[in-house]
């Protein structure tokens, strides 16, 4: 666990560029990076209406996502920029779908090294739609890299297990059999294929934004390549399930995104979270603006006596503008 989990690295939504709220970050301050950045499908995401009414600007403009090209300037800047802020040892994940997962993947060999590539991980789900020309793209990529660790001791990765349901008892010598309303199943480890529903129109959880990923998804990653108190980021928040992931598994984090329907979203949902997690209240969640010169505007800020915000030194304070320091 890196030395800022505990202060203003926890409970903090940045409304930023994604590569300007990564820059502002210490060196080697974060445990686990997780992105899901534009897949490039040269379309415009709008609101979709979430469950129970959720979602009120359905049909309102979220956000454009561009051209499918290669990894633009910025995002391979940003890939620096998250090499930076991780500590040695810590993980970064990747997001991305056909369009452009295979080029992002040279870069990072580049900037992380190819052997500090450890799983391409297939997150399939079922959703509508049977194209005639080609079979159905029914999976999402998830790029899985750590950050050098000359000591070799930084490494977090815990083995997770999932119940594999089967046809009948099967009744094997040393391998234990359970049983459940699905039937009889036994435990296996994960592998490199994952599936995990799509959030459907009636899913509980659907906010209306309109690429919103399970929570699920982001506890198995946070469950496995993070330790409880450690620092999770993510510099494209979407609808903040990586925060409210986080939240529930008892980690830290610092997320953002530039969009004011994420921030919008994102709030209603988190500020909800926190009233029902453990250890948690919304008065101790920030919500910062981070202006592309990289100085900050503070908006709601959490109690002073907060220990999770204890020893927090300003950007008036800080010995170098725009950083997110940390004094003492």
């Amino acid at each position: 666990m890196n030395e800022n989990s505990e202060t203003e690295l926890n409970g903090r939504w940045v409304r930023a560029e994604a590569l300007d709220l990564a820059a502002s970050l210490p060196d080697a301050s974060i445990d686990l990076v997780y992105i899901d950045p534009p897949f490039g499908t040269g379309s415009a995401w709008t609101m979709l209406q979430g469950r129970g009414g959720k979602g009120r600007r359905a049909g309102e403009r979220a956000y454009e996502d561009g051209a499918r090209s290669a990894p633009s300037e910025e995002l391979a800047e940003l890939f620096d920029q998250i090499e930076r802020v991780l500590r040695p040892g810590g993980a970064f994940f990747l997001h991305l779908d056909w369009r452009t997962v295979h080029r992002a993947k040279i870069l990072l060999d580049d900037i992380f090294g190819a052997d500090n590539f450890l799983n391409e991980i297939i997150w399939h789900y079922a959703t509508g739609g049977v194209p005639k020309r080609w079979f159905a793209r029914k999976h999402d990529t998830i790029l899985y890299y750590v950050k050098s660790d000359p000591d070799g001791n930084g490494h977090t990765f815990h083995r997770l297990q999932q119940k594999k349901y089967l046809a009948h008892k099967m009744s094997r010598k040393g391998v234990e059999e359970f049983r459940d309303e699905g039937g009889w199943y036994r435990y296996k480890f994960l592998d490199d294929v994952w599936t995990i529903p799509w959030l459907t129109q009636d899913a509980k959880e659907r906010t209306g934004y309109p690429t919103q990923k399970p929570v699920a998804l982001l506890e198995r990653i946070l469950e496995a390549a993070t330790d409880p108190g450690d620092t999770v980021a993510d510099f494209f928040a979407g609808s903040g399930t990586t925060a409210v992931a986080a939240m529930r598994l008892g980690r830290s984090w610092v997320v953002g995104d530039r969009a004011e329907l994420s921030e919008e979203t994102s709030k209603r949902r988190i500020e909800d979270e926190a009233e029902s997690c453990a250890g948690w209240t919304s008065t101790q969640i920030a919500w910062d603006v981070l202006r592309s010169d990289r100085e900050r505007s503070l908006g709601e800020k959490c109690p002073t006596d907060s220990k999770k915000k204890a020893g927090v030194k300003r950007p008036a304070d800080s010995e170098e503008e725009g950083r997110f320091d940390v004094a003492g």
